[in-house]
């Protein structure tokens, strides 16, 4: 009876400090991804953003409508009708160097090919808008092509870099456009002019970095993640009406690649904690306690905040990487003193290694086919530990305790 009651308060110790554990992990990194969230909001100045002019029911800006444009006596051209446009954009976060306070920018490569032709009949003068970060630093690479001649007939005006030249109403010109910004600000896009434009394509690339995209922005197509880098596609065909896209670039951040051990982090922490408590019970019971556990599993809960922390100083994988080393360390150490070398080993640096690495990857790779093989490859290999320790476990809670050292002294009987 009294092993029966040993072994019951034993497991609801083991589940009460497990289940503590996990509750503040879950609570915690949620709160981290918050704070995160509330200062790049903070950064960005409220987030509120006006689109530069008002919008007409096209969803175009007016012809005029070019803030912080110089003033200019010369007569706006009339925009060109575009009747295909084909972009690649690449955004690239930097920090501004040797100024006193290192200050968040970014570099835009623009690429596109552009199929347009004049407003009117005949052949006239028009102009052709192409976006550039609001608060410029430098424009370089510049290349312009029409119809493969090279054309240096542009302009820097407000927010835009504006082409001019002469276009046929009959034939379309295929106009080539590249060049490097640096600069910070929303950075917008809007919908060429023309009644319906044939061909809408825009691939934007977001290297080491995540953007955020502003209300009522042209929704993009596809969404995909891949090493370090976030791509967005739009593709549109007989496009008639769209919002400008507008993409909040001075709060750049990188992605919260982490995010998702706001509920993988818990499980894990569960899942080492009983795997612990196992190896514990297998071969030494009696160092089974509420403090060893707290130690130990409670040092493994907090490499998730920790690589949390890092990546806002350090690369992701060097955050993950530190984290994960020093906390591994702390418990091999533990483990060592407390089972010796042959299973301390195992519970202290192969078994915390495994479970964090599979949660890590999992969170990194978050694609859901990828992410359900590691968790099913997880699940597995705890299964499998478990049924190895198990037995053992259950062993020592049938033996009887150790008797209890002869007293000295004592009466003889």
């Amino acid at each position: 009876m009294n092993r029966s009651r040993n072994a019951l308060a034993t497991l609801v110790m083991v589940g009460l400090v497990l289940g503590l554990l996990a509750l503040g992990v879950s609570v915690l990194m949620p709160s981290l991804r918050s704070a995160r969230m509330q200062a790049v909001e903070k950064s960005l100045g409220g987030g509120d953003y006006a689109y530069p002019g008002s919008l007409d029911q096209t969803g175009e800006l007016p012809l005029m409508a070019r803030t912080g444009m110089p003033s200019s006596d010369k007569p706006v051209a009339p925009k060109a009708v575009v009747k295909s446009f084909d972009a690649q954009i690449d955004l690239t976060p930097r920090l501004s160097i040797g100024t006193a306070t290192p200050e968040s920018i970014y570099e835009a490569k623009f690429a596109a090919d552009i199929l347009a032709k004049g407003p009117a009949a005949g052949k006239a003068e028009c102009e052709i808008l192409l976006p550039l970060p609001p608060q410029i630093i430098s424009l370089a690479g510049l290349e312009i092509t029409v119809n493969g001649d090279p054309s240096e007939n542009v302009s820097h005006e407000g927010e835009y870099l504006v082409w001019r030249g002469h276009l046929d109403n009959e034939t379309p010109a295929k106009i080539h456009v590249t060049y490097s910004a640096m600069g910070k600000g929303v950075y917008t896009l809007q919908k060429p002019p023309g009644k319906i434009l044939d061909v809408f394509k825009t691939r934007l690339v977001a290297h080491k970095s995540d953007i955020r995209m502003l209300e009522l922005s042209l929704q993009p197509n596809s969404l995909e993640r891949k090493g370090g880098k976030t791509i967005y596609t739009w593709e549109y065909e007989k496009l008639l009406v769209a919002r400008p896209i507008a993409l909040d670039v001075l709060g750049i951040a990188g992605v919260d690649r982490l995010g998702e051990l706001g509920w993988l982090g818990p499980a894990s922490v569960v899942i080492f904690g009983l795997l612990v408590a196992l190896l514990a019970l297998a071969y030494r019971p009696e160092s089974l306690t509420v403090w060893m556990l707290i130690l130990i599993v409670g040092c493994f809960a907090g490499a998730y905040p920790l690589m949390y922390f890092l990546q806002e100083f350090v690369s992701l994988h060097a955050a993950i990487g530190g984290a994960a080393a020093a906390v591994i360390v702390i418990i091999a150490a533990r483990a060592l003193s407390l089972f010796g070398l042959r299973v301390g080993l195992f519970g202290g640096l192969l078994l915390p290694a495994a479970v964090m690495g599979l949660t890590v990857a999992a969170t990194i790779y978050a694609k859901p086919a990828m992410q359900g093989v590691l968790l099913t490859i997880e699940a597995i290999l705890t299964l499998v530990v478990a049924m190895v320790l198990l037995p053992k476990a259950q062993k020592a809670f049938a033996s009887p305790p150790p008797p209890l050292p002869a007293q000295q002294g004592g009466p003889e009987g």
